[in-house]
């Protein structure tokens, strides 16, 4: 048997009976929040995590239909669906419910199964609203050649995780002699490196058993991902064994034959580079507690630095642990 799920939905009707009706009907699925006036439902909206609001068209302090326009004219609460359940059974009343911004209207006698699967439905659509809302924005902020969310985007992931206390582990990926490679053989093809690269990371991530994990394109050649933390070690293995095989791909028969590629450095000397590879610098929220976005970064940036200075593909995973 199934527990309440983590749902909240606010019930407010100041008719007890009716009130302990709904709480009946809903309380074996839901959470349930009650409070017993228009002040209350505002002060509890503010306080606690709310998914749907049913609401009586007549409150103790209040008419609903006023509380609900009040509520979808404020930007937290605009989002929230909100279900009149009532016993004023008429056809101005229902036309008043959604021009005021309700999603759906029940009228008491009502059959609790068709309420339950009303309500359901109803969460279900706000997630899914939700969904586009936040796949438009990653569009919206999606560098060009990737496709990838960008900084935008992995600023705000940084800090959902932070705020949900995720247990992840943080991965700044940047490509080694990258300059090199684009000096050699030209922007379009550094180009197709980079699409390489983002597709290899997309396909470690579902090999390793998280493809919905978060990954983001800063920009040129570097990447964040973040990952359940007990995946980071698959997912670097898998990244860095993809790319160490695939890059020579990018490669002419000649430089792959010499294993190097040269470049003319300060002074017309000529110097030798190893082919792309790719540094992995990382810190693992679970052993550190930050407070902002920036200090994870600057973790970050340290770790791909730790890593640049190995030879090669490699994984620098901050080892430190908060006392």
């Amino acid at each position: 048997m199934h527990g309440p799920s983590e749902k909240k939905i606010l019930i407010a009707d100041p008719q007890i009976l009716d009130q302990a009706t709904l709480i009946g009907t809903l309380q074996a699925d839901y959470h349930v929040v009650t409070p017993k006036s228009a002040q209350e439902v505002i002060h509890k909206l503010k306080t606690t995590s709310i998914d749907m609001i049913l609401l009586e068209t007549s409150l103790s302090d209040s008419d609903g239909f006023d509380l609900c326009r009040k509520l979808k004219a404020d930007e937290p609460t605009a989002p929230l669906p909100v279900i009149f359940v009532t016993a004023l059974a008429n056809v101005t009343a229902e036309a008043m419910a959604f021009e005021v911004g309700a999603v759906d209207y029940i009228t008491r006698p009502f059959n609790a199964p068709t309420v339950r699967a009303r309500i359901k439905n109803q969460l279900k659509l706000r997630e899914v609203i939700k969904e586009l809302k936040r796949i438009n924005h990653l569009a919206l902020d999606a560098t060009p050649n990737t496709g990838l969310p960008g900084n935008n985007s992995i600023m705000a992931e940084l800090k959902r995780v932070l705020s949900d206390s995720a247990a992840v582990t943080v991965i700044y990926a940047d490509l080694d002699n990258f300059k090199v490679y684009n000096d050699r053989y030209g922007f379009a093809q550094g180009d197709n490196v980079i699409i390489f690269t983002a597709n290899v990371i997309r396909v470690a991530l579902l090999i390793a058993g998280c493809g919905d994990s978060f990954l983001g394109h800063v920009g040129g050649d570097d990447f964040v991902i973040i990952v359940p933390a007990d995946k980071c070690a698959a997912v670097a293995a898998e990244i860095i064994q993809r790319i160490d095989n695939g890059i020579r791909e990018f490669y002419s028969a000649e430089d792959l034959l010499r294993g190097y590629v040269t470049a003319t450095v300060r002074g017309g000397k000529e110097q030798r580079y190893h082919f792309v590879s790719l540094s992995l610098g990382a810190v693992d929220l679970t052993r550190r507690k930050f407070s902002t976005p920036f200090a994870i970064i600057d973790i970050c940036t340290e770790t791909k630095k730790a890593a640049k200075a190995r030879q090669g593909s490699n994984l620098f995973l901050d080892q430190r642990r908060d006392a």
